[in-house]
């Protein structure tokens, strides 16, 4: 055995085993092991005992149970969102919880995008018109110079409004935390400013994580506060929303229209208010759907760092809640 080897070896074994929640297990293994280049000991909730997992790689719900894990020192989600984690004994305050970000940028603002682009150019009207073989021309939109504002300026934020500007969008954003100057010059505002912005925007993008802080947070005000005829987008909690509040804002043109991913129960009931209506389009929560691929990688990086003792990367702030 080479020196190398034999150090990869002994740092594999210093890491314990990795329990892996997924349900395309075989493919998640090959595709970190040929991302880390190496074979990891891998451990699932069939074994007998998970005394010796150091490491929890959840890329699927977790299970509805407690598991029993006195080694555990990092879990890893293939989630953005992690509200349900703060319910989980697994994730106590000896043990670092990571979440991905993976290709989720990329992913929610096509998503975004894609369905912005869809009702402005009327792909719904030209599908109608190819069943029926009609031939009614008509004058397509354009989301140029449209104000688009992100509520939630994290990385996937970021990505949205780095989309909208090459669309030639004027773009503004609002995030929680602390603004750098950096960002200030890109249009990044604080939370204090929402409401001096919400009147002014053309489109409302919310990517904001579910906090407590964050719970019911688009409510009857801020809905009342948006210009007549806004487009408000939801790719990021059911929670974050009062959904009350906007079925009436809807009803009374503030928002215009709504785009909406998530929601509070899904999947969304048959007899739901948000059902039928032509001026709400509803999708069953596929914005930001996990890859093996882009969560393999992830974890391999994150993995690679572990076992070296280095710092990990996208660690969940527990009082923040992201």
């Amino acid at each position: 055995m080479t020196r190398s080897a034999a150090r990869t070896t002994r740092l594999a074994a210093r890491a314990g085993r990795v329990l892996l929640v997924d349900p395309r297990p075989e493919r998640m293994v090959a595709a970190v092991e040929e991302a880390v280049g190496e074979r990891i000991r891998w451990a699932t909730l069939e074994d007998r005992s998970l005394a010796d997992v150091r490491v929890w790689f959840c890329a699927a719900p977790p299970p509805g149970r407690m598991l029993v894990l006195p080694a555990l020192e990092w879990i890893h989600t293939g989630w953005a969102g992690v509200e349900g984690w703060m319910r989980r004994p697994e994730w106590s305050d000896d043990v670092v919880l990571t979440r991905t970000v993976g290709d989720f940028p990329e992913r929610m603002s096509q998503y975004v995008f894609g369905y912005l682009l869809a009702q402005e150019l009327g792909v719904a009207r030209a599908i109608r018109e190819m069943q029926t073989r009609a031939w009614k021309r008509w004058t397509p939109g354009s989301i140029a110079a449209w104000r688009l504002l992100v509520v939630g300026h994290g990385a996937i934020g970021a990505r949205i409004a780095e989309v909208g500007r090459a669309f030639g969008m004027s773009v503004s954003g609002v995030r929680r935390g602390s603004v750098s100057a950096a960002e200030k010059k890109n249009g990044v505002h604080s939370v204090e400013d929402l409401d001096q912005l919400l009147p002014i925007a053309d489109v409302i993008v919310n990517v904001l994580p579910l906090t407590p802080a964050t719970q019911s947070f688009w409510d009857r005000a801020r809905f009342a506060r948006m210009r007549e005829g806004a487009v408000f987008v939801n790719i990021s909690r059911g929670g974050t929303v009062d959904e009350g509040a906007l079925h009436e804002g809807i009803l009374c043109g503030r928002p215009g229209r709504a785009i909406l991913d998530v929601f509070r129960e899904e999947p969304l009931p048959s007899d739901h208010p948000f059902r039928g209506l032509d001026e709400i389009w509803t999708t069953p929560h596929v914005s930001g759907v996990g890859t093996v691929d882009a969560l393999a990688k992830e974890f391999a990086q994150n993995w690679v760092q572990w076992r070296e003792g280095k710092p990990l990367r996208n660690v969940v702030d527990r009082k923040r809640g992201y």
